[in-house]
Formats: structure tokens, C-alpha cells, sequence
């Protein structure tokens, strides 16, 4: 009996010993889990709901996320200010990271699209031009031109019973705002020696302005006037005819 009872003694201190090294060995694994590691992160944001293509972007709309830095794509935003007010020209979905290749700014000439380089409320229009009314091709976009049309206006002289074509020069618009030459968007078309030839010029306009820039076109000849970019006034021109400039 006595030796029966110093097994069971025996097993009883070893199942406490064992039942100490288990929840030393538990806290240990809790403690590891709680313990930061070493894993670089960084901050970046991402869309806080889905956000459809060509929705101008708000704060609402975007959440920031400490992520692995293993996990940041190239290209994730991480300056708040350069994602507010840009425009998504693809589907964002929520919680994928804001990349700059998804948003693009309106109204700045050098936009990849035409279409997101119109500021809102304008209209883009092309017109055609050659050597002489394209101003010997040293037009570029971004730069500001005055547009004048030239027209033959018939005269009737009810005295004499006669008519006769009387020539009028106007100044349609002033201080435009030129989006791109031929299909060239990018602000950096620079005259060199091998000067590149254009046809046509693409203007920012108003609706109205679109209108009677094309009837202009329709009825007679236009001309671009290239501007000085720090000179934007408007010099609200009178029609002239022949008449006016014999008479000086």
C-alpha cells in the first residue's frame, strides 16, 4: 500500500510540474502576441467606398491605412492634398489604395485626355489653320491667342441700283486658351529647326464663343493673334472695314 501511494504522490507532483510548464509555456505564446514586431509600415490612403470613373474626388471619400510596406503599391498616395478636388478617370474600389495613375486634374493644359484638360463650364472647339493664320506654326498648347475673322459682306447701293462685296475685319475672341495643336496636348511643343506642321488648333471656349467661332468659320477666313501670357485684357476691338484703313 505504501508503495502504491508514493506512485500516485509521485504523479500527482508531475502532473502539477506539467501543468506549470503549459501555462508558462501559454503565457509566453500570449505575451509573443501582443509584442510588436518589426514589420515596416506606412501610411497611405485608401477609398473609403466604391467611387465610379470621372467623380471629382472629396475627403469623404478617402480613409487613411497603415499597411505592411511590402503591401504599398507603387504609386499610392500618401499627401491628402494631392487626391481632394482631382477627378478618378477609372473605377476606385473601397478600400484600394488612391494611386496617381487613377486621378487626373481638370482644366490644366498637358492632360493626356483632351476632355480632362476642359475646365467645366467650357467646350473645346477645332479650328482649321494653315501656314500664314497659324502663325508660321509657333503656336502651342497652353498658349493664349485673339482670333479675327475676315468677311465679304455684300453692299447694296439702292441710288445706283448696284451692290458691290465690301471687306470687314473683327475681332471675334480674345485671351483663348489653346488645349492642343493637330493632336499634340502637351505643353512642351518647342519651335526647332525642323518645325512641326499643324492644321489645326483646338480652342477652349465658351458654349456661346463656340457658336460664333463657328459661324465665323462658316462665312469667311479666321486668324490667330498669339499673346503675351502675362497680358490678359481684353482690347474689345471695332470692326474695320478697307475704308478704315485707307483713311489713316
Amino acid at each position: 500500500m505504501k508503495g502504491r501511494s508514493r506512485v500516485v504522490k509521485k504523479v500527482r507532483i508531475l502532473a502539477i510540474i506539467s501543468a506549470a510548464v503549459t501555462g508558462l509555456l501559454l503565457f509566453v505564446f500570449l505575451s509573443s502576441l501582443n509584442r510588436p514586431t518589426d514589420t515596416e509600415t506606412m501610411t497611405v490612403f485608401v477609398a473609403a467606398l466604391n467611387i465610379k470613373a470621372d467623380t471629382p474626388i472629396t475627403a469623404a471619400m478617402i480613409q487613411m491605412a497603415e499597411l505592411p510596406l511590402g503591401a504599398v503599391i507603387s504609386g499610392a498616395i500618401t499627401d491628402q492634398s494631392k487626391i481632394i478636388g482631382k477627378v478618378s478617370n477609372a473605377e476606385i474600389f473601397a478600400g484600394e489604395q488612391i494611386l496617381g495613375a487613377k486621378l487626373v486634374s481638370t482644366g490644366e493644359n498637358g492632360n493626356e485626355t483632351l476632355a480632362y484638360a476642359i475646365k467645366p463650364g467650357l467646350r473645346a472647339i477645332t479650328i482649321a489653320v494653315d501656314e500664314t493664320a497659324g502663325l508660321a506654326y509657333m503656336i502651342a498648347p497652353g498658349n493664349r491667342i485673339d482670333i479675327i475673322g475676315e468677311f465679304l459682306i455684300t453692299a447694296s447701293d439702292e441710288a445706283a441700283d448696284s451692290s458691290a462685296k465690301v471687306s470687314h475685319t473683327t475681332m471675334i475672341l480674345e485671351n483663348i486658351n489653346v488645349l492642343a495643336v493637330d493632336n499634340v496636348l502637351s505643353k512642351d511643343g518647342k519651335v526647332s529647326s525642323d518645325t512641326p506642321v499643324y492644321t489645326t488648333l483646338t480652342l477652349e471656349v465658351t458654349p456661346k464663343q463656340a457658336m460664333e467661332l463657328s459661324e465665323a468659320q462658316f462665312e469667311g477666313q479666321l486668324r490667330a493673334i498669339l499673346r503675351s501670357p502675362i497680358d490678359t485684357d481684353e482690347t474689345k476691338q471695332p470692326s474695320i472695314t478697307l475704308d478704315d484703313v485707307m483713311a489713316r
